[in-house]
């Protein structure tokens, strides 16, 4: 897979004393992706994909025909390459069954966008797509909707149903609506039934009414189940395409509310671009390690105009739809992202509807009022620490247990962040593989003891952190930048450090990064990380007496550890062990609280479907009801 690497100009965060200044910044942002944009056009139509073998499906076609059809620069070409790949899907018979048109699934983001932006009664570039390649676009769309879409399946009971993952279920679903939307009023497909015996306008009412529940869903009881830098990518295109294109005022006025949802949650807990906090499916190698490969914020980069990057590839088009989209952020989110300036310490809470029901084979069927999964991050200039809190009796969805990340990262650089990890065993997959406690400057992590596939825990260093370790009486401490940060297997037996030294590192690989492992010399013992500001501890002696303050007690495999917070409270944790929840303070922490947003920038009451957005004497209330 190619990459393109483009103009790169971090944004740096800056204090906002007046509310001109968040303007200034907000327009420059905007001017800035207007240059990434055709930046990233003219990249695709110098060095375009090739199709692949002959026979193969060609999945790059819609990002050369986006970058041709949206500039102007070559029509004929873009036509003539989705003509091309349409011969492909068709086979040699030149007849497009359902199971054809559903080999488009990966790209067909890309060819709805396309047909959706040029054909011949578009609201936006009308007529730049051939007569012939339109209908051959339409014959797909059809198809697809016969293969993807039933009416029963776009029920509201089925509102937390997840067909395989979350971008799989969005491929699928969201994908076949807008395609059924397409030919719903076509001659030659308005009357025909599809397999389930409705016809197109039927399904796309159907749709209508579940994509308008799904957005108030998620705003009542929490946002998406994976947090993962691999599968941002596939599934954001989605609701940009469903905001853009939907015929439907409700569906799109719920899909915008959406889109400034999703981007505020990502803006609260990151760091110059890089965002911290819990993740899902973080896969072992370079995806828990080095932080620049997360789509998530490569795409949110491009939208707030901090950096240009994106795939020439069918793996790029959610970030070609977020550039060429009429979708636009909000002042205020632009502001918590980019305007923050040296904030006070915060922490910022959210739920996610994790817990799996029984269901059809292949589908998550999630209990959005059960006992959910708390996602915990403590915020601030220097570096973000973020962690899962779980119920260690409940089953929880693979796409949420699996490979979940939590740890510490820094402000200097994606790269600059530790974290635990459990050795994966067979595949590298890991599924449950350890429980954390946390509260703002401190987490505890215990092996969880439904673990799965899962050897020693250990603690990843990059190699410039490795480089400034000091190792002083049981624990591993590093100041990086403006922060500090202690780690320290809890029990006497201490650890050793062993260095990794690994091949050059690209994109592209999913190997190893230099670095070390924090390597305990028992089997899984829990771990303790502790985070702390230059401001309050100025020197090593200084934050090692706060650590030396701190005390801990194993008994029966759970863990108590007691110390005074940033903010002069003592606190005692508990995790492991007999309890199936950790304990903050002798209580259970409890994973359904009031607040399904909980933070000074995103907040909102669980159940409510108003979500607050504030930054600063800028706010925006969404009422995702109306």
């Amino acid at each position: 897979m190619k990459y393109i690497f483009l103009v790169s100009a971090v944004v740096a965060a800056t204090g906002c004393a007046v509310h001109d200044d968040a303007v200034e910044a907000v327009e420059k942002a905007r001017a800035r992706r207007a240059e990434f944009t055709a930046e990233f056009m003219d990249a695709i139509l110098a060095e375009p994909e090739e199709p692949g073998e002959e026979g193969a499906i060609d999945p790059h076609a819609p990002v050369y025909a986006m970058a041709a059809l949206y500039t102007g620069k070559d029509l004929a070409g873009g036509n003539r390459r989705l003509s091309s790949a349409w011969e492909r899907v068709a086979g040699s018979d030149g007849k497009l069954t359902p199971k054809e048109a559903s080999e488009v699934k990966w790209h067909m983001r890309g060819m709805l966008r396309v047909y959706y932006l040029f054909h011949d009664k578009s609201d936006f570039f009308p007529g730049r797509l051939e007569k012939d390649v339109q209908a051959k676009m339409e014959d797909i769309f059809f198809n697809y909707g016969c293969y993807k879409s039933t009416v029963k399946r776009a029920d509201l009971k089925n509102i937390w149903h997840i067909q395989g993952s979350e971008n799989h279920d969005m491929m699928d679903l969201s994908n076949a609506y807008l395609s059924l939307q397409a030919v719903q009023d076509l001659p030659a497909y308005k009357d025909r039934k599809l397999p389930d015996g409705h016809t197109p306008t039927e399904h796309v009412r159907a749709w209508e009414k579940y994509y308008a529940q799904y957005a108030l869903e998620r705003a009542k009881n929490g946002l998406f189940v994976e947090i993962s830098p691999t599968y941002g990518k596939w599934f954001v295109g989605e609701f940009v395409n469903m905001h853009d294109f939907t015929d439907d005022p409700t569906v799109k006025k719920r899909m915008a509310m959406l889109l400034h949802l999703m981007w505020a949650d990502w803006s609260v807990d990151q760091l110059n671009g890089v965002r911290g906090g819990g993740k899902t499916r973080c896969y072992q190698g370079h995806y828990s390690q080095l932080g620049g490969g997360d789509s998530w914020d490569r795409m949110a980069q491009v939208l707030f105009g901090m950096e240009n990057w994106a795939w020439n590839s069918h793996g790029g088009l959610s970030t070609l739809a977020l550039l060429t989209s009429r979708y636009e952020l909000p002042e205020v989110v632009y502001d918590i992202a980019l305007s923050r300036g040296d904030f006070e310490p915060f922490v910022y809470q959210s739920t996610r509807p994790a817990r799996q029901q029984g269901g059809p084979h292949g589908v998550y069927v999630m209990d959005p009022k059960g006992s959910g999964i708390l996602r915990y991050s403590y915020c601030m200039p220097e570096s973000v620490m973020g962690s899962w809190m779980v119920d260690t009796r409940a089953s929880y969805a693979a796409i949420n247990d699996q490979n979940r990340w939590q740890g510490v990262i820094f402000a200097t650089g994606p790269d600059a962040r530790v974290f635990p990890q459990s050795v994966g065993l067979g595949n590298g997959k890991t599924y449950s593989q350890h429980v954390a406690v946390q509260h703002r400057n401190v987490m505890v992590v215990a092996h969880h003891p439904k673990a799965n596939q899962t050897g020693q825990m250990r603690v990843f260093f990059p190699a410039e952190l490795r480089k400034r370790l000091v190792e002083k009486d049981g624990w591993a401490i590093v100041k990086e930048g403006a922060a500090w940060l202690g780690v320290r297997p809890l029990g006497d037996q201490g650890f050793e450090l062993r260095d990794l030294k690994q091949k050059k590192v690209t994109e592209a690989s999913r190997q190893n990064s230099d670095g070390a492992w924090l390597w305990p010399k028992a089997d899984r013992p829990p771990v303790v990380l502790v985070l702390s500001r230059e401001t309050r501890h100025k020197t090593l002696d200084d934050f090692f007496a706060y650590l030396e303050s701190h005390e801990h007690g194993l008994a029966a495999g759970k863990v108590t550890y007691s110390f005074v917070d940033d903010l002069g409270e003592a606190t005692t944790l508990e995790v492991g062990g007999k309890l199936p929840v950790p304990n903050i303070n002798g209580k259970a922490v409890d994973l359904f609280p009031k607040k399904v947003f909980d933070s000074p920038y995103v907040d909102s009451l669980h159940g409510s479907g108003v979500v607050t957005l504030s930054s600063g004497d800028s706010s925006q209330v969404m009422d995702f009801n109306k």
